[in-house]
């Protein structure tokens, strides 16, 4: 039944979230060098945008800007964008979209360029149906050149059956670079026109020449933190008064403010319209609680409970502004005894390992998170000879990343 309701907690915030568009915080310049800080709809942007839509605060109506007026916009820590108006060609990267010239056909157009690596030397990508093309600027070259790439074929002449065409490379990038930015043992002539490799070759480059790597893509995959997290809950316990005994009645516990406090690290996934991150939580507590026995005057049960706590879950992550987020979690709290004690239980009666499950939510801004959990009852009886016995808890945390 515990896992039945935290199943149905998480399914219910996975279809709430899949039902609206996640917006996560950004900024945009516009013509005038004005600079807005806002929630941008985020998008998979597998092609180069010439508009976006954003939102000042998650309440506010949402809004569209064009190309025409903005100079540059980015995204959280995975896309940068700036506007030019650039020569390069679009022909296809495949025989079967591309013409029997060697030389590109180059077009103007005014376009967003994403930022792949920022540095001295900086590397720029436009991508439109699967075609990317790839631009640097460098101290020598203020403004984004291309770099040339295209793939092109020859007329079989020599009429043999099945051979139509025969493909071709102008790989005029590769001499660039080995013209432009050579430096140290880096090998150019295995050197393909990817996304991954010329942001590794760029990056060995700059490296190389000791420049600073001022932003570089990052997937969510990537970004893992790792904190200290501190917690305050209010815990409840209640058992019946023996297995002997026919009646109803529990033996309720004093209700304690119990602290928790620990480590934990957190991992994000790249969703395309949820922001969605694993957790894992390690954390220890330690608390007393008594009672008396309703049945037998003057005799009292305490219960002396130490345990290290180790939480695993989801967590789902809504943008609320810029700098505040709110988010939502589910998932698994497994308890390892570490000498629990209480009155009238055999020490073999206790067990070493209880799972039980949780659910809450919270707000977080920056480095800080402060949410509230709910736990199942726990039942840490081994032997089950007490099946009512109850271990409750609600509380309140703070977690703040460190790395």
């Amino acid at each position: 039944m515990k896992f039945l309701y935290t199943l149905i907690f998480i399914v219910s915030c996975t279809a709430v979230l899949n039902a609206q568009s996640i917006y996560e915080a950004g900024y945009f310049i516009d013509n005038s060098g004005k600079k807005t800080t806002c929630l941008i709809k985020k998008l998979p942007w597998k092609t180069s945008p010439t508009e976006f839509e954003w939102k000042k605060t998650i309440s506010s109506s949402a809004k569209t800007e064009q190309i025409e007026d903005i100079k540059e916009f980015s995204v959280g820590q995975e896309f940068l964008f700036k506007r030019y108006i650039l020569e390069f060609d679009l022909n296809g990267d495949t025989v079967g979209k591309s013409t029997k010239f060697k030389d590109p056909d180059l077009t103007i157009r005014k376009i967003f360029l994403r930022i792949i690596l920022k540095s001295k030397v900086t590397l720029y990508q436009y991508s439109k149906n699967n075609v990317h093309r790839f631009f640097y600027t460098s101290p020598n070259n203020a403004y984004p050149e291309l770099l040339t790439y295209k793939v092109y074929y020859k007329p079989d002449e020599t009429k043999k059956p099945g051979e139509k065409v025969i493909p071709q490379e102008n790989k005029t990038y590769q001499e660039q670079l080995r013209k432009n930015f050579r430096c140290g043992k880096l090998d150019i002539s295995k050197l393909t026109y990817t996304e991954s490799a010329l942001k590794n070759y760029f990056k060995r480059y700059n490296e190389c020449k000791g420049n600073e790597i001022e932003y570089s893509i990052r997937k969510k995959i990537n970004q893992t933190k790792i904190g200290i997290v501190g917690a305050a809950e209010l815990t409840g316990f209640s058992h019946p008064p023996s297995i002997e005994m026919s009646t109803t009645e529990l033996i309720e516990y004093n209700t304690e403010f119990v602290p928790r406090y620990g480590v934990f690290i957190e991992t994000f996934i790249p969703f395309s319209k949820v922001d969605l991150s694993f957790f894992l939580e390690a954390t220890y507590k330690a608390f007393k609680a008594t009672a008396t026995d309703p049945f037998l005057p003057n005799f009292d049960y305490e219960l002396n409970y130490q345990s290290v706590n180790v939480a695993f879950a989801p967590r789902f992550h809504i943008y609320l502004s810029p700098k505040f987020e709110f988010f939502l979690e589910g998932g698994v709290s497994v308890d390892f005894n570490l000498g629990t004690e209480l009155t009238r239980f055999a020490e073999d009666e206790i067990a070493t390992v209880t799972t039980d499950y949780f659910y809450g939510g919270g707000f977080g801004s920056g480095r800080f998170k402060i949410g509230v959990r709910q736990y199942t009852d726990k039942n840490f009886s081994k032997k089950t000879l007490l099946p009512e016995i109850a271990l409750s808890s609600t509380g309140v945390y703070l977690s703040v990343s460190l790395f």
